[in-house]
């Protein structure tokens, strides 16, 4: 408990009371006794007069009586007692720290051992990868040796892969003029069929009108007429066949289109595929060739279709003329009885 003040008397007073314990009267230790009162420079003060006195005392003992004496004795003999304690107790303590810091120094030692252990082990290894090192540096070398070869040969394989695709852009140049050809001559034949087309359905319609025309005037020749019809049909069937011929033909050019288009993707893929073989130039080449024949072939079938067109055309015209030389001789004959 806090006391209001502290004098020299307390001082002293807790002196004696640490000192009956065995503590040391340090100034914390007697502030502490004091139950924590007074600054620490008071109480040091008040422990350097009880010093001074008790050195005052003792320097003179003829001013003693004899029962202080037997005191200070005994507090002499009680001091040298604890403080033989003292000294046995820092004497254990310091033993048992001894003891510790040896075990602690053969387990340092021995730890000691065990990296010198892997000192050597790290050693070797470091030995080893080195050598590894060297091998491995010497397999670089040799590797890039080979990549100084392969690096020249693709040098050349550059260079005649330039040449083959050099050569692959003239074949392509000539298909490419072949196609355009070959679409100029396939529109001019379109423009062409598609205006003998519109002149047949113009004279088929001509005829149709003309053969009305007939058969409301001349009751009296319906035989002639109906022969004349079935002429007339036979004449829409061949010029259907006609047509049906033509739309093969163009079916056969639509093909041909289709193949010379497929023959360009292949064309295109083999020209890809080049660049990776170019051992497959010359089959290539072939195929191209072959694909030139087919061209020709088409161009051919073409050429024939348009005589056999020529041939129809002239059929139709003779077909045309036997029709108006019936129609002549039928309004020869109608305009007889009007005479």
């Amino acid at each position: 408990m806090a006391r209001g003040g502290i004098n020299k008397a307390l001082v002293a007073k807790a002196h004696q009371a640490v000192l009956a314990r065995g503590e040391n009267p340090s100034i914390d230790a007697i502030r502490i006794e004091l139950g924590n009162t007074g600054s620490k420079s008071t109480i040091h003060r008040y422990l350097k007069e009880l010093e001074e006195e008790a050195s005052t005392r003792m320097d003179d003992e003829a001013l003693l009586s004899q029962p202080i004496r037997e005191l200070i004795a005994r507090l002499a003999s009680r001091l040298q007692e604890e403080a033989h304690g003292i000294v046995d107790e820092s004497k254990s303590h310091y033993e048992h720290q001894l003891n510790e810091l040896s075990e602690r120094y053969a387990a340092l030692t021995q730890e000691a051992g065990q990296m010198v252990d892997q000192h050597n082990v790290l050693e070797r290894r470091l030995d080893e990868t080195c050598s590894e090192l060297s091998a491995k540096s010497a397999a670089c070398d040799a590797l890039d040796k080979q990549l100084n070869a392969a690096t020249q040969r693709e040098a050349s394989t550059t260079a005649l892969l330039k040449e083959k695709q050099a050569h692959i852009e003239s074949l392509e140049e000539k298909h490419r003029h072949g196609r355009e050809a070959l679409e100029h001559y396939r529109e001019s034949v379109k423009e062409q069929r598609d205006q003998d087309q519109c002149r047949h359905e113009h004279q088929i319609q001509q005829l149709q009108a003309e053969i009305r025309t007939l058969n409301q005037a001349i009751s009296v020749k319906q035989g002639d007429l109906t022969q004349l019809n079935k002429d007339n049909a036979r004449l829409v069937s061949e010029l259907n066949a006609a047509r049906k011929v033509t739309q093969d033909l163009e079916s056969k050019l639509t093909r041909a289109d289709t193949k010379l288009e497929d023959a360009n993707k292949q064309l295109q893929t083999q020209s890809a595929d080049l660049q990776q073989y170019a051992d497959s130039a010359q089959r290539q080449a072939s195929q191209i060739d072959e694909l030139t024949q087919r061209l020709e072939s088409a161009q051919s079938k073409v050429q024939d279709f348009t005589v056999s067109q020529a041939k129809l055309e002239a059929e139709l015209s003779v077909k045309n003329d036997m029709i108006e030389r019936l129609m002549a001789e039928n309004r020869r004959q109608h305009d007889e009885p009007a005479t």
